[in-house]
């Protein structure tokens, strides 16, 4: 049995032993010992010294391997034979961990590595460039910009690292400020001698000066092809990485002035390379170049072509799903700005090819894309969590089984249309209704906002969502027998109850049974149980001393959004949306007093129909009932931990994540 096999077989063995039902820091246990198993294998057959283990460590963050590369740093720690190597040790592993996302413990192991090195010096200069570099994750420009001006006054300010924290202290300023100080960083670096060094301030000089629209693009391309030049004969792999990462930027540049000939050229150019690199050292930047290929490819309708790049995109994705942060460094999600497009472009790629093609002759690509459709809604639910989770265990390892008279129904919104994959007991179909997205989207939050407000004629998007989402399938449905709807729903339709769409003459759920489930590869989907299930059930209808600690912590966006709630950051969607909330929010920060505002807060927060629900579900359910002062996150934990429940029931709102 070899490596890879044995470790993959060490993962499936813990989990069999422990079940289905795994905790969440079970999952990270296993992720841990696996990480251990690699990192030992690693060094089974070679030195295991304080040099080695450090450059292994930076080549595997290097190569994207961010997990490994924490692992292995943690041993270069531990294999320190001085201060001095310490320090190294806590600086390279807090860059790692702050790539992973683990802030908290990259703070820690900065604030030890300073102690180590009594802040003087170039040692100090890196730490705190690091701890610059921690505090712009979040977001806290002011603490960043201190410690970017430490770090450049402890380098001296002609060094690389004086140079690099230039370049971020240009960053918040007014574009024209910004400019004219990187065309001066770009002289500074160029009066120096030439090195494989530079070619990495190039590189970030070019990608923020081609931030800058226009005004920045002669400076861009004057950077990167510096950038390009100097590393044109990688000596290692970091430089191998730097020219991938010059024609990657430059590609990039050319996409965005339509100059597609170019921007492809380069791009093949750059992948032709990390393809004949058998260290694979830019997993990471293959991911890009191949997306970008299947981009330029659908410009220049070479479909085929353009099919395969965003297979072999959403492949390497899907390798480096757990060493890709949930933000990246300039606080992009990376669901929304990498996964989404590249699994959105694929499943438009094969449902256009789909479409071409007989009905009997759709299933394989259909099938296809429904399962790329799942892995986009896991990562969607990590983004949200801001967690890495496993999320396997929810399905038990059980198959998606469809009871007889039941249809799934998953909606994919694109650009131009609604696609509506359509699956019953052994078999699938599709269904397309054209419709701009804008359009949809704004349609289906009217609906919602106007059944949470009771006003407007909800009646009239009701029957105009109807149309488009479910009067397609009414052939099909009444074909098939279809007593019951689950609705796998698309991110933009899932405030919009489908039970409450509008033929004309009836409600959706006057004509079905209609279940409401996040993915079929996060549903347990085996049938219940014959005995009786016991339940955790949970609620609040109003809410107490919780308000002030939550108003406490969101003060600051509470002041810059006027939002009662705070809890609409549609850029990243980590938070719950409250439409009826927010619509009470608009004289939130008139109020002149704390109390009025935490009152005011209590009575945008209330759930008034939360009461009646608990009671209901009390009367068919068997188990422990917790509602409203009951509802503490202490008897809750109590309560979970005290017995086995099939179901838990929480009707509350609530805050996930980072």
């Amino acid at each position: 049995m070899d490596y890879e096999t044995s470790r993959a077989a060490l993962g499936v063995g813990i989990k069999q032993s422990l079940g289905t039902h795994m905790p969440k820091w079970i999952s990270i246990a296993i992720l841990a010992i696996t990480l251990s198993f690699s990192t030992a294998q690693a060094f089974a057959n070679g030195p295991r010294d304080w040099a080695s283990l450090m450059l292994i460590g930076q080549t595997e963050r290097q190569q994207g391997r961010i997990e490994l590369s924490v692992a292995t740093l943690q041993q270069a720690e531990s294999f320190a034979s001085n201060d001095q190597e310490r320090q190294k040790a806590l600086v390279e592993l807090a860059t790692s961990l702050r790539q992973a996302r683990r802030l908290n413990e990259a703070e820690l192991a900065l604030h030890s590595a300073l102690a180590l090195s009594m802040g003087v010096g170039e040692p100090g200069a890196k730490i705190e460039f690091e701890l610059g570099n921690l505090a712009t994750l979040r977001k806290d420009e002011a603490t960043a910009h201190s410690h970017y001006l430490l770090a450049q006054e402890l380098a001296g300010k002609t060094s690389p690292l004086a140079i690099r924290a230039s370049l971020n202290l240009l960053r918040p300023l007014e574009h024209a400020a910004q400019l004219a100080g990187l065309y001066t960083l770009f002289d500074q670096i160029a009066d120096g001698t030439q090195t494989q060094f530079d070619a990495q301030l190039y590189l970030q000089l070019g990608h923020q000066a081609g931030q800058m629209a226009k005004a920045g693009l002669p400076l861009a391309f004057r950077s990167l092809e510096r950038a390009r030049s100097l590393t044109a004969t990688p000596s290692n792999s970091a430089g191998l990485r730097l020219h991938l990462e010059a024609l990657d930027e430059l590609a990039q540049l050319y996409e965005q002035q339509a100059r597609h000939a170019d921007a492809l050229k380069l791009t093949q150019a750059a992948l032709q390379q990390l393809r004949a690199d058998s260290n694979s050292v830019a997993g990471d930047v293959q991911i890009v170049l191949e997306w970008r290929l299947a981009r330029l490819y659908q410009v220049l309708e070479k479909d085929q072509l353009a099919l395969a790049a965003y297979q072999r995109a959403a492949n390497q994705l899907e390798l480096m799903r757990q060493d890709i942060p949930i933000d990246y460094d300039d606080g992009r999600s990376s669901f929304r700005s990498t996964f989404e497009p590249i699994y959105l472009g694929l499943i438009d790629m094969l449902l256009k090819k789909a479409a071409a093609l007989p009905e009997p002759e759709q299933e394989e690509l259909l099938l296809r894309a429904q399962n790329l459709l799942e892995l986009m809604k896991q990562t969607e639910l990590q983004d949200y969590l801001a967690d890495r989770c496993a999320l396997d265990a929810v399905k038990g390892g059980s198959v998606t089984v469809i009871p007889p008279g039941s249809l799934i129904l998953q909606p994919i919104i694109f650009a131009d249309r609604i696609e509506l994959l359509v699956q019953t007991t052994g078999k699938i179909s599709r269904y397309a209704t054209p419709v701009k997205q804008q359009q949809l989207v704004a349609l289906a939050k009217k609906f919602a906002d106007e059944l949470r407000e009771k006003q407007g004629n909800y009646l009239s998007s009701a029957q105009q969502l109807y149309d488009w989402i479910l009067r397609p399938l009414e052939g099909y449905i009444a074909a098939n027998k279809i007593d019951t709807v689950v609705f796998v729903a698309d991110a933009a339709l899932r405030t919009m109850p489908l039970a409450a769409l509008h033929d004309g003459q009836q409600y959706a759920i006057e004509k079905y049974a209609i279940a409401n489930v996040t993915g079929l590869s996060m549903t347990n989907t085996n049938p219940p149980p014959t005995t009786e299930m016991s339940a955790l059930v949970a609620g609040a209808s109003s809410f107490g001393h919780v308000v002030e600690k939550y108003a406490s912590l969101r003060s600051a966006e509470l002041t810059e959004n006027a939002s009662a709630l705070a809890i609409s950051n549609a850029e990243n969607g980590r938070m719950l949306r409250s439409v009826r909330a927010n619509a009470k929010a608009r004289d939130f920060l008139a109020l002149s007093t704390r109390a009025e505002q935490l009152d005011a807060l209590r009575t945008a927060l209330a759930l008034p129909g939360v009461s009646k629900e608990i009671h209901a579900l009390q009367s068919i359910l068997s188990g422990s009932t917790l509602l409203d002062a009951e509802f503490t996150l202490d008897a809750f934990t109590l309560a979970a931990q005290s017995a086995q429940y099939r179901i838990v029931h929480v009707a509350s709102h609530g805050m996930f994540g980072g």
